[in-house]
């Protein structure tokens, strides 16, 4: 195996842009928050609630943002280790799980994986990228890719199931609910927004034009309102520059995303939300939604820090019959990665309902 530092994301299969869809989520449940109790309750029963109680963590059970528990401060909340997993009542850990569903009788593989941490304790929000080529040990499968273990399971809320319990096994710190973002949510949440406003390239256009599978195919350098297609195209570019302008891109397209929700007005929001709404799946509760809805003021304030898994020098490349190329990790290292990353100098030792 050969050793490498570059970052792995020259893959070609479609990926969601999860960082924006993190953010953008959030941002979805404060609108929901702001639109009326009627519009509210319209929209939720528009998201697909699957709850269930066989993850591995079920300490947060109920309302994870109700008083006594995240939401509430940190006078109360207690950390320790769960079940082997580092776990802390002031930390609510969400992941999200970007599927490249698109093909026909294919339940897709989940290409993109962010852990969400609403951290109250430090007062963070942080964001923790799982990288999908990543050869992990599957519970209950041989050992592949990450990102098949949502297609072992079937897709849907078996595969984040699945995708939980193996990120779970392999890094150490519990997750305590997941959220399924379908791949057309992006492009449908931007085309009925009308569009975003985009300064380009002339590489960039050259490649929007060539591969976003938009119709459209006349971009060339400048500034443009590109559909939800083209925008989703731009944000996953990979052959121009290095993965911090590629990260860089997606940042703008949030902003951009984030200033069309800003100046549009209710109709075109609540018809926006409506239209892709059905388009998420989770296991959170109504009441969570709401509550977090009800916090999210406070959440969405929060200073943003990112992390990727594994990062610089914590992985060898190597190919593995029937796989194909694979990022092996340092599973001490990732976890330890992980782990500092999200509970910093607060690190739980004890037993759970000990300390």
């Amino acid at each position: 195996m050969s050793k490498t530092n570059n970052t792995p994301n020259k893959g070609k299969s479609k990926k969601i842009i999860v960082r924006n869809f993190a953010i953008l989520f959030l941002s979805v449940i404060l609108l929901i928050a702001g639109m009326g109790c009627v519009y509210a309750d319209q929209l939720l029963g528009n998201i697909n609630f699957a709850p269930d109680t066989s993850t591995t963590s079920q300490v947060k059970t109920g309302n994870l943002f109700e008083p006594g528990t995240a939401s509430a401060g940190t006078t109360s909340a207690k950390s320790g280790v769960l079940g082997g997993l580092y776990h802390d009542d002031a930390i609510t850990n969400i992941l999200l799980l970007g599927v490249d569903d698109y093909q026909k009788n294919d339940p897709g593989r989940s290409d993109s994986m962010m852990l969400v941490s609403v951290d109250t304790r430090h007062k963070k929000l942080k964001l923790t990228s799982f990288m999908r080529d990543m050869y992990v040990a599957i519970p209950g499968h041989t050992s592949n890719k990450l990102n098949t273990a949502y297609h072992f399971a079937g897709g849907g809320v078996d595969g984040a199931k699945l995708t939980v319990t193996t990120i779970e096994a392999n890094f150490g710190t519990d997750i305590d609910r997941y959220v399924i973002i379908s791949n057309s949510a992006f492009d449908q949440i931007v085309d009925n927004l009308g569009g975003v406003t985009m300064t380009i390239t002339a590489g960039e256009a050259k490649l929007i034009n060539q591969y976003s599978g938009d119709s459209r195919r006349n971009l060339t350098a400048g500034t443009f309102l590109l559909s939800g297609k083209q925008a989703h195209y731009y944000s996953r570019i990979r052959i121009i520059g290095d993965d911090f302008e590629r990260t860089e891109r997606q940042r703008k397209v949030f902003s951009s995303i984030a200033d069309k929700f800003k100046s549009s007005d209710l109709g075109t929001i609540y018809s926006a939300l409506s239209k892709t709404l059905h388009l998420v799946t989770t296991n959170m509760t109504k009441d969570e939604v709401v509550g977090m809805a009800g916090n999210s003021l406070t959440y969405l304030n929060y200073p943003i820090s990112q992390n990727r898994i594994p990062g610089d020098n914590q992985y060898t490349s190597d190919t593995i019959s029937g796989v194909g190329m694979v990022l092996v990790p340092n599973l001490e290292v990732a976890r330890k990665s992980v782990a500092d990353f999200i509970f910093e100098s607060d690190l739980p030792t004890k037993t759970y309902g000990n300390n």
